[in-house]
């Protein structure tokens, strides 16, 4: 279901087909960029989508939604959100598989999705960008779909643990990871996709879900760390800017807002006080425009100073952060 104004099944057949200059130059013209949402959070999920939309040049990649366990009314919404910015988003219905209901009390449902989201991606997806629902592209983000992956399957960003490496290595430990080598961020995922379906990745991925969960403190992050350890790509921090590496990145084009409290919320953090504003203007005139809660005056001073005693607080752990994130 194509909700939005895009191309029809036909059209996209034929550019299949037929190579463009472009294709020929090398570069792959058969991009996606997908985030996996329930009802929940469908109104970040979209405002991810039109994040990317606003910092891409090509008008050939397609944007995808996987759509877990969604009534057709939020279908629609979806249309509705796309339609309002000018853009196509493709839902793909996805109904969480048994085996993932069993562990629905752990993990959320678009946590699980993620391992199964091969199976729903259409066959001629040959490059794809994954990106958490509460991600935001911020800057032109055009040098991942020309990125040369150097032979890997995945190109990824280094954890925030990274920067700890005690805590990195206990964490390889238990879960089955070589020790000493780099845990990435699951969060923002760039995937040579043609290679993913070919050598079965994720196919592997969920039967380490099956045999390991119970090892696996941080969801699906761990389980796809343990399929590629390795062998993926290491990109750049200012693709997948998580929340503590903010101050040492000096120009993040895609920010990921790692933590519980998140830039919608009345409790927005400190240092996502003007994302809110991106949110709340995105979401006017919509059906989603309460998703946005602005927060109070009293409750941005308590931001203010919960942020200002975090960082007078953690010093050290800003050292160590900066100290590794800098030279990455």
């Amino acid at each position: 279901m194509i909700c939005g104004c895009g191309l029809a099944p036909n059209q996209l057949d034929i550019r299949h087909q037929f190579k463009s200059p472009l294709r020929e130059a090398g570069i792959l013209q058969q991009s996606a960029v997908i985030v996996c949402s329930d009802a929940n959070m469908l109104p970040a999920a979209c405002c991810t989508l039109l994040s990317v939309k606003r910092n891409l040049s090509s008008s050939t990649v397609e944007f995808l939604l996987l759509g877990i366990d969604l009534k057709p009314n939020e279908i629609a919404e979806v249309g509705n959100f796309a339609r309002l910015h000018g853009m196509a988003i493709k839902v793909l219905p996805y109904n969480t598989p048994d085996t993932a209901l069993q562990a629905r009390g752990r993990w959320s449902g678009a946590t699980l999705a993620r391992l199964y989201m091969d199976l729903h991606i259409p066959d001629h997806i040959e490059r794809l960008l994954y990106l958490d629902a509460d991600v935001l592209a911020v800057s032109s983000v055009d040098e991942l779909f020309t990125r040369d992956f150097q032979g890997k399957a995945l190109a990824a960003i280094d954890d925030y643990v990274m920067a700890f490496p005690e805590k990195a290595g206990a964490r390889q430990r238990k879960i089955g990871m070589h020790e000493g080598g780099r845990y990435f961020n699951a969060g923002v995922l760039l995937f040579d996709w043609s290679a993913c379906r070919a050598r079965g990745l994720f196919a592997r991925t969920r039967e380490i879900f099956e045999e390991r969960s119970h090892l696996f403190e941080n969801n699906d992050q761990d389980a796809l760390n343990v399929t590629f350890d390795g062998d993926w790509l290491v990109l750049d921090p200012r693709w997948n800017t998580q929340t503590g590496l903010l101050p040492f990145v000096g120009r993040p084009a895609i920010i990921h807002f790692t933590g519980r409290k998140k830039p919608w919320q009345a409790t927005v953090p400190w240092v996502h006080r003007r994302m809110a504003k991106r949110y709340a203007e995105d979401l006017a005139n919509t059906p989603w425009a309460s998703f946005c809660r602005q927060p109070s005056m009293t409750g941005r001073i308590a931001g203010f100073l919960s942020h200002l005693g975090k960082r007078i607080g953690g010093l050290a752990r800003l050292a160590r952060t900066r100290a590794y994130f800098s030279n990455s």
